[in-house]
């Protein structure tokens, strides 16, 4: 388990997200779904910023909408 911190750079400026809990290390290019006010919200991971002190990594995130949307979207 990797625990994160996660920024949405969706709007400026950038929206922290508080530290999140990811199975994996996301890649850029991922779909991560998270909780926004009590509502699944989909997000494509832009970019990943690697600590050079070992201090962990943050993930860049970009908003793609409610997870219902973004699903339906890759299927029309």
């Amino acid at each position: 388990m990797y625990e994160l911190i996660t920024i949405d750079v969706s709007s400026y400026p950038p929206k922290g997200l508080g530290s999140k809990v990811y199975k994996t290390h996301p890649r850029i290019g991922e779909w991560v779904e998270m909780n926004i006010k009590e509502t699944g919200t989909m997000f494509e991971v832009v970019m990943i910023a690697h600590a050079d002190n070992g201090a962990g990594s943050d993930v860049y995130v970009k908003n793609i909408g409610l997870t219902s949307q973004a699903i339906k979207s890759i299927c029309d």
